[in-house]
């Protein structure tokens, strides 16, 4: 109904007479009362779509227009091409549809090519052309939609953004189509004046005629020449072109025609601002209209026909057409591109269409709705040109003249549509091997999973982290039906984008189809002001949650700029610690004063330097370089005391001017600068890890508040499961990255180790208090308090880990892969990256290890992890738990014996001691060197019958147990109703009470959330497992023995590491669980275990006859070495 309201409402305002404009703008007010929604998003919205940097251009080129009008530069250019064309059919008209083509080069822009070239040539059309006043107005605006097809292109820039293909593609393949539309516009004209006879105006000019006016036009046609040669020059770029263009108008009109007066310049002025406030308040309601377009899905209601009929490329293509022709009659370009292609993209890529070559064709579509009545917007600046009396067009009369202009444009977008090679063919051409990025490859993903430490594995996604899937079923907690927007700043294939869609993924899951998340990537609610998309999500309209960068919240609020100060974290784990901790809280509760609560803090990454002039080692280097940098004061301020020239500019012209050298590098992290193909045209890049910014994963106060305290719970879950997933993926891919661009694109990487940090940190010195003053200045007075929490040292025990650079010793360049069961936040992981870190320092980065949690590289199975490990490909080094080894040798359960150690430091005593070493000499006989033991922890037990105290409360309890023989026949013995099940079905089993307890190490149970449907908790310490990080020992053999013993240093400084962190967080964990969950905590001094231990009596000497019988001879002198 709202979309009958709007398009209704529109034809009745068009059909009144009332412009443009007011039309779309009354129309959206329309549809946005009807809906009930708040008219405060009306100004929000307009303001939103002109405030753009790059509309700039629009009113410069107008000034421009009306100065060479008023110079007298447009009768000489007349002039001249009458002695040159004058005297053929139709001269002047196809002179319009080369110049088109020309200034839109410069513009960019459709509706500012128009306003600046209306002026001169569609009356030279019609008085000396003699071609009707609607048919010059109507080609006019027709050759001025090819603005964005030739290069550079706004909408190319847009687009890439979006899809993540290279912005070099994109402008080398608009240049044949481009030339394609112009001669199918040249066709028409030489129609049009056959069918109308029209005479030359003049006859045949002599060469000195022709010489005379070449000299009197020579100023004016310089001026294309020196802003395009400045262009393409790299002295400006195309929005500063509009500016140069004034000047440069006014200096030829003033001091050499002598034609402009200062008096004249008032006059000028006032029409110019005239026709740009009539251009920007079209701007401005076709962005409110397009928000309405897309907030009340009527936008998708037309892809959702593209989703039920494309099955092949050729339907693909017409609906594709059919929608972007619409679309472009009543959004402008970059709107649309914003709505459709996220839409479009999936099955573009499903049925293979080159995206470069679909690029092409979304922007010719579009470029051809700019002259498609009703609302055609070159039309309407073309019709708004200020005409003399007589020559003064309507839209009626333009519309009927447009349209054999249309035809032959639609001609040229079938034959591009269909013939993508036309688009395709430079791009390929030019691209160095594999570096073209419209191909499309065939989609793969990988199936990862994760257990507790003993079960075998399900599919999980491509993170390898099965956490991120899993969340229980919240159905029965009465939630209301709801739709949530929610948006951020980057592409839709950006990993932003991802973690509002699991969240999404989870938040539907959790309530049963409840509530339902719709992701608006690249801030399409807002018109891609970054600023106002978190303005909506503080009103709770149209956003509901969202996604910002730190840097972007700082617009509100410079405290939040404290996240970048440099040289903060020494790591992302470092900022994952302080950002899960007090710091993070600090922040958390500024966000609570703007209305939001924050679920959880996700990760944009370090700010990686890339630049095209030189290496960037030491802050010499950085002296005069020309940086392109975030908008943020603190970063300015730490550019500008580093030396480097520093300017901000919109994100979507940086490629340009990088490109084009205005500016010389850039600072973002990999991914982004990837997503936008930066590297193509930057040579060096500098992994110095000097600035990093973080995003906030928010929801909107008053929606959060009206939930009930256990449905936040569950969207504080979701929310949290979500960061965690956007903070592994966005890691994941930086090797990749910095691998593709040294192959493909030859960058050369300076490595973090091979920099003189310390010399940036010196030239930053201060920037802390420097800071401090500016937030107190402003009224902030906890701003010390921030800071220091921030900046203080960790000094724990855990910071302590360190190793002595031995590069010395000769060692080959490797890059070995860890993996471990558990997740990627889990301390087996952080084990296996501390021990990456020691050996990379060690060796001065001649050794790398990546960590790959979640068995990822054997697709989550547990048992195939170490089997790879034993073969040496493709893992080299693991860290995996003893039950879990059990599987290739039952003599690595001793370590599960019941009661077997009195405490963990007991534990720590037997496995650094001979027993420990009799478990390194079996790994042996398996082609395994182990570089220490490393532990997972007591097994603790939880249930929801009762509190277990002694041997008697465990009767009958269903306990799901560990996949280990020894640990199902201790609980046989116990009494209980013992089974084993995949460990991410058994929540959903204890909610459902299809068991009722589990055993596992207290960090294990706790990151499953095991506690919300286990209210009781005996901490009997009963079994206990370990994890032996081993290498594999073909690798390890062939280094010399003194390299070994750096290894084995290396191995142990990391099980060390991974055993204090391990238990650093039990007394939270307990605490928390007994606060917020109100569990039980039975403790070990509290319980019978003398009951509990004389049930397995005697299950020493039956675990020893097991092993006798399957062959170990050892078995007796094994579990002797552990008593």
């Amino acid at each position: 109904m709202i979309s009958a309201i709007l398009f209704l409402s529109f034809f009745v305002f068009l059909i009144l007479g009332i412009p443009i404009g007011i039309c779309l703008g009354l129309s959206s007010i329309c549809a946005i009362l009807y809906s009930g929604t708040s008219l405060t998003i009306v100004a929000t919205n307009m303001y939103s779509g002109i405030s753009k940097f790059l509309l700039l251009a629009i009113p410069f080129f107008v000034l421009s227009g009306n100065i060479m009008a008023k110079a007298g530069i447009s009768k000489r250019l007349i002039r001249f091409v009458d002695t040159c064309v004058g005297h053929k059919k139709g001269g002047i008209a196809i002179v319009c549809v080369i110049v088109a083509c020309f200034f839109g080069a410069i513009s960019g822009s459709g509706p500012a090519t128009v306003a600046a070239l209306g002026m001169v040539l569609i009356p030279a059309m019609i008085e000396r052309g003699g071609f009707s006043a609607p048919f010059s107005t109507a080609l006019m605006a027709t050759s001025s939609s090819i603005a964005i097809v030739i290069p550079p292109s706004i909408a190319f820039v847009v687009y890439a953004s979006i899809t993540g293909v290279s912005i070099a593609d994109m402008f080398t393949a608009g240049i044949f189509p481009g030339i394609l539309m112009g001669v199918a516009l040249v066709i028409v004209v030489l129609l049009e004046a056959k069918k109308h006879n029209i005479q030359p105006t003049q006859k045949k000019a002599t060469v000195k005629e022709r010489w005379d006016a070449f000299k009197d036009a020579f100023w004016g046609f310089l001026m294309p020449v020196i802003i395009l040669g400045g262009i393409y020059g790299s002295v400006f770029t195309p929005t500063e072109a509009a500016a140069v263009s004034v000047v440069y108008g006014l200096f030829v009109g003033i001091f050499i025609y002598k034609e402009i007066k200062l008096k004249d310049l008032w006059d000028l002025m006032v029409d110019s601002a005239k026709t740009t406030g009539g251009i920007m308040l079209i701007v401005a309601s076709a962005s409110l209209f397009s928000f309405v377009c897309t907030k009340f899905g009527i936008a998708q209601a037309a892809s959702d026909l593209l989703g039920s009929v494309a099955h092949n490329q050729f339907v693909f293509l017409l609906i594709v057409n059919i929608i972007f022709l619409l679309a472009g009659c009543f959004i402008d370009a970059n709107s649309a591109m914003y709505i459709f292609i996220p839409i479009m993209l999936p099955v573009c890529k499903a049925l293979g269409y080159d995206l470069v070559a679909f690029g092409i064709v979304a922007t010719v579509n579009l470029a051809i709705g700019q002259v498609t009545p009703p609302v055609g917007v070159n039309l309407f600046v073309a019709i708004s040109v200020k005409l003399k009396k007589g020559m003064e067009v309507t839209i009626q009369q333009i519309s009927k003249a447009v349209m054999p202009m249309i035809a032959a444009s639609v001609a040229v977008l079938l034959l591009i549509t269909y013939v993508p090679q036309i688009s395709t063919f430079l791009p390929k051409a030019l691209a160095k091997d594999g570096a073209y990025t419209g191909t499309v490859a065939a989609a793969t993903n990988s199936d990862t999973s994760s257990g507790d430490g003993a079960d075998g594995s399900t599919a999980g996604n491509s993170s390898g982290n099965e956490d991120y899937n899993d969340i229980a079923d919240y159905s029965d907690l009465g939630w209301e039906e709801q739709t949530w927007n929610f948006t951020c700043s980057t592409t839709e294939n950006s990993t932003w984008a991802e973690g509002g869609r699991k969240f999404g993924e989870l938040m539907e899951k959790a309530t049963g189809g409840k509530i339902k998340v719709n992701v608006y990537a690249a801030d399409q609610l807002t018109n891609g002001n970054q600023s106002e998309g978190i303005q909506a999500l503080m009103n709770g309209d149209p956003v509901q949650i969202s996604m910002h960068s730190n840097l972007i919240y700082s617009a509100f609020d410079p405290r939040f700029n404290v996240v970048s100060l440099p040289f903060l974290f020494d790591s992302v784990e470092d900022a994952d610690a302080k950002l899960d901790g007090e710091a993070g809280e600090k922040l958390k509760a500024i966000l609570d004063e703007y209305g939001l609560h924050c679920m959880g803090i996700a990760e944009n990454g370090f700010r990686q330097l890339t630049n095209s002039k030189q290496e960037v080692k030491t802050v010499d280097d950085m002296k005069n370089l020309k940086i392109r940098v975030a908008g943020s004061n603190l970063l300015m301020e730490c550019y500008k005391r580093w030396g480097a020239d520093a300017t901000n500019m919109n994100w979507s012209e940086t490629y340009t001017a990088l490109q084009q050298k205005t500016v010389e590098g850039q600072e973002n992290p990999l991914p982004a600068i990837d997503a936008a193909s930066v590297q193509e045209v930057q040579p060096y890049c500098s992994m110095w890890n000097a600035i990093y910014d973080c995003l906030f994963f928010c929801i909107n106060g008053d929606i959060y508040n009206n939930l009930t305290p256990e449905q936040q719970k569950v969207v504080d879950e979701a929310g949290q499961k979500a960061v965690d997933y956007e903070r592994a993926i966005n890691r994941a891919g930086d090797d990749e990255i910095m691998d593709r661009w040294q192959n493909e694109n030859g960058v050369k990487i300076t490595k973090y180790e091979d920099m003189d940090i310390d010399s940036f940190k010196q030239a930053v010195d201060g920037v802390d208090a420097w800071y401090q003053n500016e937030l107190e200045s402003q009224g902030y007075d906890d701003a010390k308090d921030l800071i220091e929490v921030f900046t203080k040292k960790d000094t724990s025990s855990a910071g302590t880990y360190d190793v002595e650079d031995r590069s010395d010793l000769d060692w080959p360049e490797q890059t070995w892969n860890f993996t471990c069961s558990t997740t990627e936040t889990s301390t087996w992981a952080e084990g296996g990256r501390k021990f990456g870190e020691l050996i990379e320092k060690a060796t001065g980065g001649k050794i790398k290890v990546n960590v790959y949690a979640a068995d990822q590289l054997t697709n989550g199975n547990q048992s195939e992890g170490i089997q790879a490990l034993i073969d040496g490909d493709p893992v080299q080094i693991s860290m995996h738990s003893n039950l879990i080894y059990s599987a290739f040798d039952p003599r690595f359960n001793v370590v599960s014996l019941p009661f077997l150690f009195d405490s963990v430091e007991d534990a720590d005593a037997k496995l650094d001691g001979e027993a420990g070493e009799k478990l390194k000499a079996i790994l042996d006989e398996y082609g395994l060197h182990c570089m220490g033991i490393a532990e997972n922890g007591f097994r603790q037990l939880t249930n929801s019958r009762q509190e277990v105290r002694s041997v008697e409360d465990m009767k009958n309890l269903k306990i799901r147990v560990a996949g280990s023989n020894l640990l199902m026949e201790c609980y046989k013995r116990w009494g209980a109703d013992a089974t084993n099940m995949n460990w991410s079905e058994t929540y959903t089993a204890l909610q459902q009470k299809t068991v009722e307890g589990q055993e596992n190490p207290l960090p294990a149970i706790d990151a499953a959330s095991v506690q919300e449907v286990q209210p009781y908790c005996s901490l009997w310490n009963a079994n206990y497992d370990c994890l032996f990080f081993c290498i594999n020992a073909d690798i390890y053999n062939s280094l010399t023995p003194e390299q070994q013993e750096v290894i084995d240093e290396c191995g142990k400084l990391a099980t060390d590491y991974e055993r204090e962190i391990n238990r650093a967080g039990d007394d939270e964990i307990m605490s928390r669980w007994q606060n917020e969950n109100g569990v039980t905590i039975t403790k070990n001094e509290d319980m019978d275990i003398d009951s509990f231990k004389n049930a397995v009596d005697g299950i020493d000497e039956w675990y020893q006859k097991e092993l006798e019988n399957q062959g170990y001879d050892d078995a007796k002198e094994l579990i002797a070495a552990f008593q």
